[in-house]
């Protein structure tokens, strides 16, 4: 079942998507049945209203309804306002985009960042290396804080896009465990950092369904990231469980302060568990070696170090990357694309 939400009135409408048409984007349009008038109920997040009415019950009833189906603008539908900021995302989740950036074990940190909707802006400011990532990503309509709860839940996947300001990442990371995740929460938090694909899909397996979306992001039409979702590494239940047996630990950072990965020792409704990103971002693990210091010949390691001869050749690289501009620039255009789950444009701006 795919749900959308159109704002009515002050409240928000739940649609069950029927199809779509193959318009321009200005002029496309969305052929569904309003669920929220049918059964007089116009909840926040739609899953509540897949879970109060029942996924059979909806199914005859459109059968018996049918002229009631009407068309949508593309462009109206908004994300569910119930998704939060505080969410949970898995790194290197895909193979391919371990090997680029030299990470071979799978992770997870917190994110903060609240949704944007399918249409955003994303701000490359002059000190930053903006890079980009496609996702899909996931809810529930209930808190999870067991297998059973897990099991039981109605899941709601969506495209999502996790953009990272590279430079923060490089002067935050641990380099002795990358895969601790931290650096990762600074570089990955703040505005506009989370846009949402206007669909969210119920499946009637997510397994099966989650292997067989095949997502793509271009940077100003050029194709960037191509994968499916069979491809992940740690499957969303796998990526529950870890975050619900490491959530209490104190192994991340947000501004220098430890935090945990979950607040209450579960993944609260609303919350999103981002589920990693295939390969083709801009970003590769610096080399241990550079030239730096006047065009001197100076070798470091990393390991070895004390913080500020490391924190000098960081400044160096991220100087270079940003003189070669490789990472996202005001007026670059990123379009995110996935079976069954729409389309978001991301325009990127000083």
């Amino acid at each position: 079942m795919t749900l959308a939400q159109i704002k009515s009135f002050e409240k928000y409408d739940t649609l069950l998507i029927l199809n779509e048409t193959e318009d321009s984007v200005e002029d496309r349009e969305v052929i569904s049945f309003n669920l929220s008038r049918f059964y007089n109920q116009y909840p926040d997040d739609p899953l509540d209203l897949i879970t109060a009415v029942g996924a059979d019950t909806i199914r005859n009833d459109l059968q018996e309804n049918r002229p009631m189906i009407d068309r949508s603008r593309y462009l109206d539908l908004v994300i569910s306002p119930v998704i939060g900021g505080a969410h949970v995302a898995a790194g290197t989740n895909y193979k391919a985009h371990g090997d680029e950036v030299e990470i071979d074990h799978v992770f997870l940190f917190p994110k903060f960042s609240e949704p944007t909707p399918h249409i955003a802006r994303i701000s490359a400011k002059p000190d930053t290396l903006m890079d980009y990532e496609i996702e899909l990503c996931a809810r529930f309509d209930r808190d999870i804080s067991s297998k059973r709860e897990f099991e039981q839940s109605v899941k709601g996947i969506f495209l999502c896009g996790d953009y990272t300001d590279r430079a923060t990442l490089l002067r935050k990371i641990d380099v002795d465990d990358v895969t601790s995740g931290r650096g990762f929460t600074d570089a990955k938090s703040g505005v506009n950092r989370f846009p949402v694909g206007p669909y969210t899909v119920v499946p009637n397996d997510w397994v099966s369904f989650l292997d067989n979306v095949e997502m793509k992001l271009w940077v100003n039409g050029a194709l960037r990231q191509d994968a499916k979702g069979d491809e992940m590494i740690d499957k969303l239940d796998d990526i529950v469980f870890n975050s619900l047996a490491q959530g209490q630990e104190l192994r991340w950072t947000r501004d220098d302060v430890r935090i945990p990965l979950l607040q209450n020792a579960s993944i609260n409704k609303g919350q999103v568990v981002l589920t990693g990103t295939p390969e083709g971002v801009v970003f590769r693990k610096p080399s241990t070696s550079f030239k730096v210091m006047n065009g001197a010949e100076w070798f470091f390691t990393f390991s070895f170090l004390s913080s500020a001869p490391i924190n000098y050749v960081i400044e160096e690289y991220i100087a270079e990357e940003k003189m070669m501009n490789k990472y996202l620039q005001p007026g670059d255009n990123v379009r995110m694309q996935a079976s069954y789950l729409g389309e978001i444009w991301v325009s990127v701006v000083n």
